[in-house]
């Protein structure tokens, strides 16, 4: 199973869209699915993503193989360019740090802070964002190490504004081919050393 958390559906479009993915309920969340994939709608922020992540694993029974990714949004500093798709491999929140474990790929790799609310101030971090760390923490011993995700996508250089939805549609859904291709190699058989 893939499970993807997104904290809102502008950010989930394109995944949505590309899986055919159904939309259901379960109070509170909204939740979009297939057969193989569960997309959670966590809301923004770190308590939102701890939330829907507690949901997770009181609905579901996590194998050994399945994924976990965060698709969204997020700040960066200005050698970034607007649009630009991430991996998130360094995670801090406070004085709390993670060492992720991403998969070779053509996706460049970042430090990321993840915050609760939004920055107009550069960070010591190549990056900011809301919901990774709520997710990270929460979920980081369920999963196996290598089949976890955080893919984010530069929406703006500390210059924090209420992107439109379609902005953020669009963000995501021109990168939608590689967000799949990175999902199919991770899917992979490989035990990633």
């Amino acid at each position: 199973m893939i499970y993807i958390f997104c904290a809102f559906e502008a950010e989930a479009r394109a995944v949505i869209d590309a899986y055919g993915l159904k939309k259901k309920i379960a109070d509170p969340w909204t939740i979009f699915a297939s057969k193989e994939i569960e997309l959670v709608i966590s809301g923004m922020g770190q308590e939102n993503a701890k939330k829907a992540a507690q949901y997770l694993l009181s609905t579901y029974t996590i194998k050994e193989k399945d994924l976990l990714l965060n698709i969204g949004i997020c700040a960066a500093q200005d050698d970034y360019t607007i649009g630009e798709l991430l991996e998130i491999e360094h995670l801090h929140h406070g004085n709390k740090a993670f060492h992720l474990r991403p998969q070779p790929s053509t996706i460049k790799k970042v430090s990321c802070f993840s915050v609760n609310k939004a920055q107009s101030r550069h960070l010591a971090t190549d990056i900011a964002e809301m919901e990774a760390f709520g997710l990270y923490e929460t979920l980081k011993d369920h999963f196996q190490p290598y089949k976890i995700s955080f893919l984010k996508i530069v929406s703006d250089n500390f210059q924090p504004f209420i992107p439109k939805k379609s902005f953020v549609i669009g963000l995501i859904q021109a990168h939608i081919k590689e967000i799949k291709k990175h999902i199919e190699h991770l899917q992979g058989d490989n035990d990633a050393t």
